[in-house]
């Protein structure tokens, strides 16, 4: 692995620019480093260039700015890679062990579409709950009975749940079903 150093070195113009530098220029930098206040302090970063099969490693001295942010983010990357340990990722793609088709985990899943038509779905039940809770005392019982698959069957159950006639809950019915129509016509996507 071949090193590099860039270090600030001033110019004979009197300026000051990032000058290939050899180790023992940048030993004696570091060295000093140690003495100096933190506002006066220098800051190096090491960048690592894949060149083919060799790795390169260059050392640069930056602002303090520039430090920091680089060590936020090379400490973010170790708590990555150390989190990363603990899961183990799947292809999507690759054929599942215990089914005997030729099913992948890719398509197990739901399509995009479909999702968002369930949560939609969900969403306008909700709301449909919600009006026909605050239309009528009886409305939500109706519709549980209705999406249970008891039309027929909920007007002996609510005649007796709510004390009244057979006749009375055929009214109900009659006006639920107008009511839930006109809610599904208003609701637009």
């Amino acid at each position: 692995m071949k090193i590099t150093y860039l270090i600030n070195q001033v110019q004979p113009d009197g300026s000051t620019r990032l000058s290939t530098a050899t180790a023992t220029e940048w030993r004696s930098a570091v060295h000093t480093n140690k003495d100096l206040p933190l506002d006066r302090q220098r800051y190096f970063i090491r960048d690592y260039i894949a060149d083919g099969d060799d790795m390169d490693c260059m050392v640069i001295e930056v602002s303090a700015s520039e430090y920091i942010q680089w060590d936020k983010d090379r400490s973010a990357a170790r708590r990555n890679r150390e989190a990363g340990k603990g899961f183990h990722v799947f292809s999507l793609d690759a054929p599942l062990a215990d089914t005997d088709g030729a099913k992948t985990r890719l398509e197990q899943l739901p399509g995009q579409t479909r999702l968002e038509s369930m949560v939609c779905d969900s969403v306008l039940m909700e709301e449909l709950k919600e009006a026909l809770a605050a239309w009528k005392p009886w409305a939500t019982d109706l519709l549980e009975l209705y999406l249970n698959g008891q039309k027929r069957a909920c007007t002996e159950i609510l005649s007796q749940k709510y004390g009244v006639s057979p006749q009375v809950i055929r009214k109900y019915k009659r006006q639920f079903e107008e009511f839930a129509k006109k809610f599904l016509k208003g609701v637009s996507f």
